[in-house]
């Protein structure tokens, strides 16, 4: 008797293989191998392959909402805890598919110019998200970068994950130590 899988389980394989074999290895009959099951199952939750891809796409666009977030705070410094913990959540639970991988998105978007727009468009949103949120343009895209490059090495050498609160704790007082660093937005800017 074949297990019964939710759409969450194949969301989380097809994360896997998106972060392990690129956009190739998120087919319908190697995830369904790779799960132990037929394929129908995974008819039940998505019509296709590209539904599937599609929503690997959307809930990495949707990852915005962390930082949205800052927003909501009255004060800075416990917004910033708040942002770094829960990417660091993410990023220690990307590997093992709880979570959509920055790397795995990158990859796909080098290889897939329409990937590659959402994926440009994406960015924009988040970076005009945080030089809001901080008031410092510059600070904020240096930020963003270097979370990239901790992304990029982190993937080349996963055990730099435990490097995370290094770069939490930088990123913080540099964004804190700032001036002029604005205190709270009420007011989120314009996502798109």
């Amino acid at each position: 008797m074949e297990k019964s899988l939710g759409k969450a389980d194949w969301l989380r394989a097809a994360r896997i293989a998106l972060m392990h074999g690129g956009v190739e290895a998120v087919r319908v009959e190697k995830l369904a191998r790779t799960l132990r099951v037929t394929k129908g199952s995974f008819y039940w939750h998505f019509k296709n392959r590209e539904e599937i891809l599609e929503a690997l796409l959307h809930e990495w666009e949707e990852e915005r909402d962390v930082i949205s977030n800052l927003f909501d705070k009255e004060a800075i410094r416990p917004a910033l805890a708040e942002l770094f913990s829960e990417v660091g959540r993410r990023v220690k639970a990307s590997p093992c598919g709880e979570a959509p991988s920055d790397a795995a998105i990158f990859a796909w978007a080098a290889v897939s110019p329409d990937v590659a727009d959402r994926v440009n468009k994406e960015e924009a949103i988040r970076i005009r998200l945080l030089k809001h949120a901080f008031g410092q343009n510059d600070l904020a895209l240096y930020v963003y970068m270097a979370y990239l490059g901790f992304i990029v090495r982190r993937q080349r050498v996963p055990p730099s994950v435990r490097d995370f609160p290094l770069f939490a704790r930088v990123s913080t007082d540099l964004l804190l130590n700032s001036v002029p660093l604005r205190k709270a937005n009420k007011k989120k800017p314009n996502k798109k």
